[in-house]
């Protein structure tokens, strides 16, 4: 090899290492200071279930603290509107509650880096109250979709970024629009979620619309069926009231209606709103429903049985069955009636 060209690959080994360090130089001093990586390296955390990593570009005190009170702020004026006696009774509430609430959100965010799930969904589990606080906010509906947008502002040295999340009970997308500041160490940080009262009210304003739907949805289900029911009841008093109860005639009549009408539709009723989609805030009045549907088809069940084998004893079990289902409907019509009223009149 000549000397000429043994330079030229001396020159162009150097030329390499030079552009190596370089690149090294600016990913570790340069890149790694940037809100680009400091977005990219939450979702690394996340991915890789480090808490570490995550705390080190997310100031978590730092948005918990701003994050409830934009939140609360949200709720409260898509739920009451802005009257000023309202607001500054539940502000005081708000804040009587907010050490504890964060406390568990941090709790949460912990289970969720450490683990890869959020704390458990399931009541009969401990933390059912951190639990109601994140269906609350909806963050187990939350699916990330894109990063939209990232803006830098060096003169104020902050960085926004817009994170586009599909809202699953709202059925629709969100941008949070998420502020970034550098920290003492020269790391970008997330430090707020600048639009959570605009997430609230949206959050707010699609469960109302779900509740209100659910609920015309269901009633028109139990409207139509209490139409059948009710002829039904009234051609089984027909019967009795021409017949007498010792009479097998009778008594086979009044079975059939039982059987064929009464049980049936009471059946059918049940299936219909099991098809239902039903909100979280509706799920304790749904299976009020249907447990009420349940002891209506004990009863038919027990009533044409009677007809049949004229034990008491299977009387008895029908007319407690129908005597509980009584009972569940009045606590089903109350909670129906605060649902509406939460709505003011219009779904009057």
């Amino acid at each position: 090899m000549s000397r000429t060209m043994k330079l030229k690959v001396a020159l162009a080994a150097l030329l390499a290492v030079l552009l190596l360090l370089t690149g090294l130089f600016w990913y570790f001093r340069i890149y790694t200071k940037t809100p680009e990586y400091a977005i990219r390296s939450i979702g690394d955390a996340f991915e890789r279930r480090d808490e570490t990593l995550f705390l080190r570009y997310v100031r978590l005190d730092a948005v918990l603290d701003s994050g409830y009170d934009d939140f609360m702020r949200g709720t409260m004026d898509a739920e009451f509107g802005h009257s000023r006696e309202t607001s500054a009774a539940l502000e005081d509430f708000s804040k009587m509650l907010k050490p504890a609430f964060i406390t568990m959100l941090k709790d949460a965010v912990h289970t969720r880096m450490t683990t890869g799930e959020w704390p458990s969904a399931d009541p009969a589990e401990d933390g059912a109250d951190t639990e109601n606080i994140l269906s609350r906010i909806g963050v187990r509906d939350l699916t990330f979709r894109e990063i939209a947008n990232l803006t830098h502002n060096e003169e104020a040295q902050t960085a926004e970024a817009e994170v586009v999340a599909h809202q699953g009970e709202a059925d629709s997308d969100f941008t949070f629009k998420v502020l970034l500041s550098p920290s003492d160490e020269g790391d970008w940080q997330v430090v707020s979620i600048q639009n959570l009262h605009e997430y609230a009210v949206v959050l707010e304003q699609a469960r109302r619309l779900r509740i209100e739907s659910y609920l015309q949805e269901t009633d028109a289900i139990m409207v139509r069926h209490d139409q059948t029911s009710g002829a039904a009841q009234l051609r089984l008093y027909s019967v009795l009231g021409a017949g007498a109860l010792g009479s097998q005639a009778t008594r086979d009549m009044a079975r059939q209606i039982m059987e064929q009408n009464i049980l049936i539709d009471w059946q059918e009723r049940k299936n219909e709103l099991e098809d239902v989609s039903v909100p979280r805030s509706m799920q304790s009045l749904h299976q009020l429903r249907l447990k009420i549907c349940d002891l209506h088809i004990a009863y038919a069940q027990g009533y044409a049985s009677w007809m049949t084998d004229k034990n008491a004893a299977t009387i008895r079990s029908a007319e407690n069955s129908l005597r509980q289902a009584e009972v569940l409907e009045v606590e089903a019509s109350f909670l129906v009636q605060r649902a509406k009223r939460s709505f003011g009149d219009k779904m009057e």
